[in-house]
């Protein structure tokens, strides 16, 4: 079986975690427990992509805080896709990964996001559940701006509520599955 690094990165607090808890166990992490990761959490999740193959997911969460940054230098390193979040109701953290994540990655690994390796990457927009209609539709052409300059695939998400999670598993497989031969 084919074992894949992703790397789950984005500003503190964007949900990250809690995204990355749902999609490995099914569950929700409880409000009451969640802490803000310090450093990085390590997941795997074992998947089959539409074409039938069996693949490990080897996932690397950073917990965001720039005081690790040399933790999450060597955690890019060796990665081959990867979901890049932000938390809608803080739209700072959407230019922050163009900022600061998107470059973060190009310094750490071989990827370049501007030069065809864009489409390995998927930008996460979390919370949608707290957006009225307008801001929803501003905030979806905001992240659209992004997704489109880095030729990148995106999607809008609960992961408290679920909305968004079932289309960003089938885009994140059909990454998993292109990107899996490399």
């Amino acid at each position: 079986m084919k074992i894949l690094k992703a790397v789950v990165l984005g500003d503190t607090e964007c949900g990250k975690t809690s995204f990355t808890q749902r999609y490995t166990t099914g569950n929700f992490p409880d409000p009451n427990f969640l802490r803000t990761t310090i450093g990085a959490s390590f997941d795997t999740k074992r998947v089959t992509t539409s074409n039938g193959r069996d693949v490990t997911l080897s996932i690397w969460d950073f917990g965001g805080q720039l005081r690790f940054i040399d933790q999450m230098k060597s955690m890019i390193r060796g990665a081959s896709v990867g979901l890049l979040f932000f938390d809608v109701m803080r739209l700072q953290t959407l230019d922050n990964l163009e900022g600061y994540w998107i470059p973060a990655i190009e310094e750490n690994s071989k990827l370049k996001l501007l030069e065809g390796d864009g489409p390995r990457f998927m930008i996460v927009a979390n919370k949608v559940d707290l957006l009225d209609e307008e801001r929803y539709d501003f905030i979806s052409d905001e992240m659209r701006f992004v997704m489109e300059k880095y030729n990148m695939g995106g999607q809008m998400i609960s992961a408290r509520t679920g909305i968004g999670l079932e289309r960003l598993d089938d885009g994140f497989l059909a990454i998993v599955d292109r990107f899996t031969a490399d």
